[in-house]
């Protein structure tokens, strides 16, 4: 018996790490900020997909307010050469080319936030290091014009029908 339960759990613990594996492209999308609000990093990302298309749009933490790193093309990876990334995507890769130095991002879902890893090279010869970053997202707290609209509720709850008279048209008797 102890064996069949070990071999259950185990098989459950697959099936729950496969279904972890993959996401739709579509969960990568909207406005994520960054869970730690003292970030010297990237503060907020907004992923647009639309079909097999996917646009990372990056600020980073800059004084008084943050710098816009701009909008580039997305790469999604999916899990083998024969999967649909738009169905099966396990990450998004994205490159920000600053001219003195380059950011390439790895953003994976990770339950219902996304984890970024972040590999900066600097190409102007200053010679300040190449580094790497791990971040944690949330989906940000703003409400689209959809989500209001979604979430308003009526003024007044009518109990019963009402029916509203029919104008007539003039000359009508």
């Amino acid at each position: 018996m102890k064996i069949f339960l070990s071999f259950v759990t185990a098989c459950l613990l697959l099936l729950i790490s496969l279904s972890t594996c993959t996401a739709s492209l579509a969960q990568f999308a909207g406005d994520w900020s960054n869970v730690d609000p003292n970030t010297g990093g990237i503060t907020k990302l907004s992923i647009a997909i639309s079909g097999d298309s996917a646009n990372v749009h990056v600020w980073g933490k800059c004084h008084p307010t943050d710098c816009d790193w701009g909008a580039v093309a997305a790469f999604a990876f999916a899990p083998d050469v024969s999967s649909d990334p738009v169905s099966q995507a396990q990450a998004l890769m994205a490159i920000f080319d600053a001219g003195f130095s380059e950011t390439t991002l790895f953003i994976n879902p990770q339950g219902s936030r996304l984890s970024v890893q972040s590999y900066t090279r600097f190409k102007d010869s200053s010679g300040r290091s190449n580094y790497a970053s791990s971040d944690v997202f949330q989906k940000s707290s703003s409400i689209s014009a959809v989500g209001m609209i979604a979430e308003v509720q009526p003024l007044q709850k009518f109990s019963k029908l009402e029916v509203l008279p029919i104008m007539r048209k003039i000359g009508d008797s």
